[in-house]
């Protein structure tokens, strides 16, 4: 048998590992046929096993390579992003689909998500600034104390909702802002995380 080359083992594993963790899954046999320029899937797997005889990889009892938990993504969810928020006075943006990402749900939950541009500075004391992408939960309802957003005369805006004396209270987090009392407003979806980018 053909002493299979020390070099073509060390790329194979290296391509491998870093194909798991820009993917969140391994490469098929055929993708790493194609990048190393083998002549058969028969050989891609002689080198698959040797690398796992010596420990460098694992594989599956169904014989495909295994992916390490730490590059597992687990659940995922696609969330719209769909234009700005005013995080100021109540601005009235047009609902467009700019993008989509892809989301864990271990990190911002399920149900259906989208997300917006944060626009202004009255969230600043919540951690929300100008030009932050926020990751909202559609609903229709919220509990005191959530920040939402609120949809109110045609306008929209990102606040933290309290119920006060039989009003609705939309309270900036900056102490140099004022709060927008309303008799009703829309709950179109409460905020379950920041994305920030520097």
């Amino acid at each position: 048998m053909r002493t299979l080359n020390p070099n073509t083992l060390s790329k194979m594993e290296k391509y491998i590992k870093e194909y798991q963790a820009d993917n969140g899954r391994s490469p098929s046999y055929r993708n790493i046929m194609h990048y190393m320029g083998m002549s058969s899937l028969n050989l891609v797997q002689r080198y698959v096993l040797a690398l796992e005889s010596e420990g460098r990889i694992q594989r599956t009892r169904l014989g495909n390579i295994e992916i390490p938990s730490r590059f597992d993504k687990g659940e995922t969810t696609i969330a719209p992003l769909i234009g700005a928020i005013a995080c100021g006075e109540p601005s009235f943006e047009v609902e467009h689909i700019e993008d989509s990402f892809e989301l864990p749900r271990s990190l911002f939950g399920s149900g259906k998500l989208f997300m917006l541009h944060a626009s202004g500075n009255s969230m600043v004391e919540a951690g929300i600034n100008d030009g932050d992408l926020i990751v909202l939960r559609k609903q229709d309802h919220a509990d005191d104390g959530d920040i939402v957003v609120a949809l109110t005369n045609g306008n929209n805006t990102l606040k933290r909702l309290y119920h006060r004396n039989g009003k609705i209270v939309l309270h900036p987090e900056n102490k140099t802002m004022k709060d927008i009392i309303v008799n009703n407003c829309e709950i179109q979806g409460i905020l379950v995380g920041c994305i920030k980018t520097y």
